[in-house]
This record gives C-alpha cells, structure tokens and sequence, in this order.
C-alpha cells in the first residue's frame, strides 16, 4: 500500500502529514517541500509527479523500475537521481538491494523507494527537532539521507572483515569443506555491495564537482565528503576481494598439504609392503628343495626378516626426513 508524507518548512513553521499538504505548497512561496512515496504505483506516480509537477515520464518509469543503477538525469526545473543501498544478512547469506528515487529541485525534494527505509525513517524522526536539515535547501535534505544510506556499508564491511579473519583462522587450524561454502557466500555478498558501490561513487563524483545546478556550491563540501565516504568503501570492497582471495587459497594450500600428507603416509606404507611381499612371495613357493622349508627356525626367521627389513627401511625414512622427524637429504 502506498504511503506518502508530506513536509512543509515555511520560515520555521513545519507542518508534516499526508498527502493533501501537497496542495498548500507553492512554488514561488519560499516554503520547503519534502514528499517521501513509498511503495509507489504508476498511476499514483502519474498523477502525481507527472501530472502535479510535470516531471518526464522516463525519469518517472525508472523510479518505479527495481533494477535501475545509481543513476544523474538533469532536466530544466530538476534533477533526477538514483542511489542504492544494500543489506546482507551475513548469518543466512541474504542481500537485498534497496533504491532510492529522487527529484531535486530548487525549493523541493521528492523521494520514491520500495519498502521501508531505515534512513528516510530516521530523517523524518529528527525533523521536527532539527528543522535546519530543510530550511539549508532540499540539496541539503538529500545530503542527508544518502549520507545515512552509505554510512550503513561500514558496519557491514566490518562484520564481513571479522566474518574472513575467522575463517582463516578455522582453516588453518582445521580446514572443512564447509569453510570453502562459507567463504563463497561471503564473495557474493561482497560482489553485490561492489556492483552497487561502484556507479554510486561515480554519481557522488558527480554531484561533488557541482554538475547539478540545483545543490549549492557552499553545500558542495558536503557531497565531496560522501564521495570521500564511497571512495573508501570502494577500497575495502576490493580489499576484502582481494584477503578472499588469499583465504581461498590459504583453504586449497591447507587441502593439498593434508592431501600431499596422507599420500606420503600411503606411500611409505606401500614401499614397505613391497619387500615384504617379495619375502613372502619366494617362501610362498611350492618348490620340492628349498633350504628352509624342512628347517625348524624357518617361520620365525621369514617373520624376523621381515621385522628387520620393515625396521631398516623406516630407520632410513626417518634419517631422510620422510617421516615426521629426521634431518632431510
């Protein structure tokens, strides 16, 4: 169900409600006008933004669209933006993508999202009590949601950092296969965040630079510092790519070494049967004369070569350092 609210700063008079506050906002009256839809639909959308206040169609059609990128349309009265946000649920490995449509103009702010968002929430929460977050000018307002939005990758960058410290130590003190699904997931999650994160700081670039004639030069420092902010996440995505990457491979050295381990084990098991089954071979033979087989001590000296043989070849393991101890060479 569509919900929209409505904020109205006229000198330092706010009023907030629903929509039918629309109608007492005008354009040449100096006042403030935020409008905040949420779970729009296109004939609301229609009658509203492109009927009310004229807006183009297309820029209407992405707002409503769920895969539009982080995105900087200018028209004559406004611009339009597109930002993303994303949210990982690192214990069941869920993401979820969040966009935020906006329309920018000299004394107005229209934002159009799916679903709650946590940033508009607080924003409307704090503006009864901080009404300079509107009388600075909506380019201002719109600093302040996107600087909520992004703010909310750094918790999350850390959780993912601890989430890969732990990993690598599990691996290294006992690698599972579950490790490797874990760490897989992890990628995921972080290629989300880096499939948003990348075209939304070059949007911040952007506005930053003053592209948008509708942001204040003195409110430019503002958007420079959430292009700072973006930056920085930028390089931590990438960075924890790249400690993945080196985890996944710490994972696979881990695997071949207890792999290169037990085949060595194998190994020494087998070179020590095959003597042992030559002996056993040549007194497994059902000759007439054969000097041992009528002699008394004849079992017992096979097994005690045998024993001999098998010691002899594990002392000579253990000098050339095949076998846990020794010196190598």
């Amino acid at each position: 169900m569509t919900r929209i609210r409505v904020s109205i700063l006229d000198s330092d008079a706010l009023r907030q409600g629903d929509a039918s506050l629309i109608e007492e906002w005008r354009r040449d009256s100096g006042a403030r006008l935020w409008v905040d839809i949420e779970d729009p639909d296109s004939d609301i959308l229609e009658e509203l933004l492109e009927g009310r206040f004229g807006f183009h169609e297309l820029a209407a059609e992405d707002s409503l669209s769920p895969n539009t990128l982080p995105k900087y349309d200018a028209f004559p009265t406004y611009d339009f933006f597109v930002f993303r946000a994303v949210n990982v649920n690192l214990r069941e490995h869920g993401s979820q993508t969040y966009k935020l449509s906006a329309f920018l103009g000299r004394d107005f702010l229209f934002t159009v999202h799916n679903g709650r968002m946590e940033a508009i929430d607080q924003i409307c929460a704090r503006l009864p009590e901080d009404k300079r977050i509107l009388s600075n000018g909506p380019d201002y307002l719109l600093y302040e949601i996107v600087d909520l939005m992004v703010d909310a990758y750094f918790p999350l960058l850390e959780k993912v950092e601890e989430c890969v410290d732990d990993l690598q130590d599990a691996i290294f003190l006992n690698a599972k296969p579950g490790h490797l699904d874990e760490l897989l997931h992890l990628k995921r999650d972080v290629n989300v965040m880096r499939r948003q994160s990348l075209p939304q700081r070059e949007l911040l670039n952007l506005m930053s630079r003053g592209d948008s004639p509708f942001i204040r030069k003195e409110h430019l420092i503002y958007f420079r510092d959430l292009y700072d902010h973006m930056f920085r996440i930028s390089e931590t995505i990438d960075s924890e790519r790249d400690m993945m990457a080196g985890t996944m491979e710490a994972y696979l050295s881990v695997i071949a070494n207890r792999t290169n381990e037990i085949m060595r084990v194998l190994t020494v098991l087998s070179t020590i049967m095959l003597p042992l089954t030559l002996i056993a071979g040549i007194y497994g033979m059902n000759f007439e004369h054969m000097p041992e087989l009528h002699w008394l001590h004849g079992y017992p000296f096979a097994l005690g070569l045998m024993a001999a043989t098998t010691l002899t070849m594990l002392t000579w393991f253990w000098k050339k350092g095949w076998l846990g101890g020794g010196r190598s060479g």
